[in-house]
């Protein structure tokens, strides 16, 4: 019954309806017919009700709907105990409504809730006031937002105990201000260090030399440097972060930023030293690893990790990870293959820390991680994380994501019939890994000598290539380009023709890097290696 347009909603035909049908009729034509007359008054009505009733189901809005459904339990339990204190609200209609509309969450559905029924609940005697409802969803909404700023106040203990400490400062309560003052300096001690750590360490000492200037000049005199040492370290954490977000975006997206006392950062920075104060040593060397790729920077970045570990949040610590992770990416595409190692190693960082961000698993990060650790022989690794996590798959990639992630760990083992059984048990044409999965099934088809089957792949992938209209074109040259070496490779083999294959590798060696080009440079080196032994 809760869907039903309620029957108060009904439109009564008064004599201006019957008119304004009258004139519809005459100028469709119908003239003065009863029965169409009866038709179109008939539908107005329906229209007209459908109208209201949508109208009058916005009352209580989606917006309000949407944040209260934003809480859980826990919040919400909360914010019934806010809502019903006279502190925070003194409007008895507003408890009564809340308490009206609390029996819907979590899923507040709004088909369900009927606002004439919860205006009764809240005003058993009056009637039906539109106005006075919204005016309750506003009153409700404010509340809402009161509490969501004061529990987000309260979560934060440096910055609630350095205001109350403030506070206490400016009402003179000194005994008072000298007993939170110790354990407001000792919760300090024992917090990581944020960015907001250092805002309010700043603020700190001002307040604290704000209140010697009336009762200790002496300490307040020996504070003054300390304010501008602490106010430093404040600004120097936020522009090197915010030079370290505003390089990558501008790299990405091709935008030019006015980095802002730029160069004077980096040349205090070279000039003091800052290697006690954590997040100004980590953004430094992460900004300077990002700027010059110079291998120090990441072994440094590296150190201070570690030596910073219990000091910094885990944001910090992910952002870190990440840059360390892309700079070993980057290493191992230039063809230094000891980096993939140092990768693996961050890899297990992330996923030891919990520092995978929530939902699901990037299909990118998660083959990729199985691709670095088959090629360095981590097979029990690559096992233990696909049973892990193969749950945080979106379900419409995890069956390629698995396929193509087994089919490595087999390859990579050498035991290639089951690489190949891994892709043949998958559809590839309903793929977004359609070339990937052709590039692994030439490499096996190569590793296990099935030259027909090779070459008949290469034919059929080539007309793939220029048939599909959906392939990125510089996807479709990559691919092209794959088919072009292991094309070679094979004739190279069969031919065992060495000059051509120290040519091919001498060309391959110069590609930048792409899946499988250590895989080719070994098999041309075998090549090479084989006809020097004769």
């Amino acid at each position: 019954m809760d869907d039903q347009i309620p029957c108060n909603y009904i439109i009564k035909n008064s004599p201006q309806q019957r008119n304004f049908c009258l004139f519809v009729a005459y100028k469709l034509g119908f003239g003065d017919n009863i029965l169409i007359n009866m038709l179109i008054l008939s539908s107005l009505n329906t229209i007209l009700r459908q109208f209201l009733w949508q109208r009058k189901a916005k009352l209580i809005n989606s917006q309000l709907i949407e944040a209260l459904g934003s809480l859980d339990k826990n919040e919400f339990r909360e914010f019934g105990k806010f809502v019903n204190s006279s502190y925070f609200n003194n409007r008895s209609e507003v408890t009564r409504f809340f308490g009206a509309i609390k029996k819907y969450y979590p899923e507040f559905r709004t088909n369900k809730i009927n606002d004439e029924l919860i205006f009764k609940l809240v005003y058993p005697t009056k009637k039906f006031n539109p106005v006075l409802l919204r005016k309750l969803v506003s009153l409700l909404s404010n509340y809402l937002l009161d509490f969501f700023a004061i529990s987000k106040f309260r979560s934060g203990r440096i910055e609630y105990n350095v205001k109350l400490l403030d506070c206490l400062r400016e009402r003179k309560l000194n005994r008072l201000f000298e007993k939170k003052l110790r354990s407001v300096e000792n919760l300090f001690k024992t917090s990581p260090h944020t960015f907001g750590y250092y805002e309010y360490k700043f603020n700190l000492t001002t307040i604290k030399n704000g209140y010697y200037l009336h009762t200790n000049e002496g300490e307040m005199i020996n504070g003054f440097q300390k304010e501008i040492d602490d106010f430093s370290e404040y600004f120097l954490s936020v522009m090197l972060l915010l030079y370290v977000r505003l390089s990558e975006w501008s790299k990405a997206r091709s935008i030019s930023f006015d980095l802002k006392f730029y160069n004077e950062v980096l040349q205090h920075m070279e000039k003091h030293d800052y290697s006690k104060v954590p997040l100004v040593n980590l953004y430094y060397n992460m900004l300077k690893l990002l700027e010059t790729e110079e291998e120090k920077y990441f072994f440094e970045l590296q150190k201070g990790r570690i030596k910073f570990e219990k000091f910094i949040s885990s944001a910090d610590e992910y952002n870190i990870a990440v840059t360390m992770m892309q700079y070993c990416y980057k290493k191992v595409q230039k063809g230094d293959s000891n980096f993939r190692r140092k990768q693996f190693d961050v890899v297990n960082i992330i996923l030891e820390k919990n520092m995978i961000p929530p939902g699901n698993i990037e299909p990118y990060f998660f083959i990729n991680s199985i691709r670095n650790a088959a090629i360095i022989e981590e097979f029990d690794w690559c096992c233990d994380f696909i049973e892990k996590y193969r749950s945080r798959l979106n379900k419409d990639r995890i069956n390629e994501t698995l396929y193509f992630s087994n089919a490595l760990i087999a390859f990579y083992k050498s035991k290639y019939e089951d690489a190949l059984k891994h892709i043949s048990a998958f559809n590839t044409e309903r793929s977004t890994l359609k070339t990937e999965f052709r590039n692994i099934q030439l490499v096996i088809y190569y590793e296990l000598n099935y030259d027909d089957e090779l070459l008949s792949l290469i034919d059929s992938y080539r007309h793939f290539l220029n048939r599909d209209k959906d392939i990125a074109e510089k996807t479709r040259e990559l691919s092209l380009e794959f088919i072009r070496i292991i094309s070679k490779l094979l004739r190279y083999n069969q031919d065992q023709d060495v000059e051509s294959a120290v040519l091919l590798k001498n060309e391959v060696l110069k590609y930048p890097y792409f899946n499988f080009k250590e895989w080719f440079l070994s098999k041309l080196q075998i090549i090479i290696d084989k006809k020097s032994r004769q």
